[in-house]
């Protein structure tokens, strides 16, 4: 329409009315009667090639990481949190202080 918009590389997600999840990507427009290189800032749903472009990159190997992570494993252990004033203290797991 006006000219190729360059992607940014920040998004955002929103939520519908019915529950979706909608990917927004910010993309540099040139400005309809800018003179120079004038560009503007404008957030919109992203499609589906917008995530082979160079800048969202990052957002697919978010993806890979966290759903890596997201697999059943072992439940971590919570940990007392010792205040400054007894450092040479141990901080015990709260699942074994509560227990004894």
């Amino acid at each position: 329409m006006f000219g190729a918009a360059k992607l940014t590389g920040r998004f955002w997600f929103r939520k519908t009315w019915t529950g979706k999840l909608v990917l927004l990507v910010e993309e540099e427009r040139p400005r309809w009667f800018g003179r120079g290189g004038l560009t503007k800032l404008r957030w919109r749903d992203a499609r589906l090639l917008d995530l082979a472009e160079a800048p969202m990159r990052t957002l697919m190997t978010l993806e890979r990481t966290y759903r890596a992570e997201y697999g059943a494993g072992p439940a971590r252990v919570l940990q007392a949190v010792v205040p400054s004033g007894k450092r040479g203290a141990i901080a015990t797991p709260l699942g074994d202080a509560a227990s004894a």
